[in-house]
């Protein structure tokens, strides 16, 4: 699944993802223009990089709260990412009362979501926009 590069392993993106919580295959799943990974047993997504923005557009996209206003402390997480299998980092992200912790990836950029954390990252998005766009 890796080939060897110039500057070490170069990760392919794999086809045959297994859910980080519960180690079940996961299914493909169409969402805006990008295709998800779900699980089916406990309704996580993973998101491979990039695909926040295009699944859900600009107010997805990790710009919005990735950012000081919204906390970001990252640190250590049990879960194992489904594309490189390195360990994945927590993150609280919380802004204007909602708050989600989320997992990523810090090899490959993807982001685990459990289920309803995409909506409570869209809550983040939607309450810290004016910010932004002042």
């Amino acid at each position: 699944m890796s080939k060897k590069g110039a500057v070490g392993k170069v990760q392919m993106k794999r086809d045959d993802r297994h859910c980080p919580r519960d180690h079940v295959s996961m299914k493909k799943q169409q969402a805006g223009e990008a295709t998800l990974d779900t699980c089916a047993r406990c309704g996580g997504t993973f998101f491979d990089s990039g695909e926040m923005f295009a699944a859900f557009g600009l107010k997805a996209d990790p710009s919005y709260w990735d950012r000081p206003e919204a906390g970001g402390a990252v640190r250590d997480g049990q879960l194992t990412c489904p594309v490189c299998e390195t360990h994945m980092l927590v993150q609280d992200v919380a802004y204007g009362g909602t708050q989600v912790e989320i997992d990523r990836c810090g090899h490959c950029g993807g982001l685990w979501l459990d289920k309803g954390e995409v909506e409570k990252l869209m809550a983040v998005s939607e309450k810290i926009a004016p910010v932004l766009e002042a």
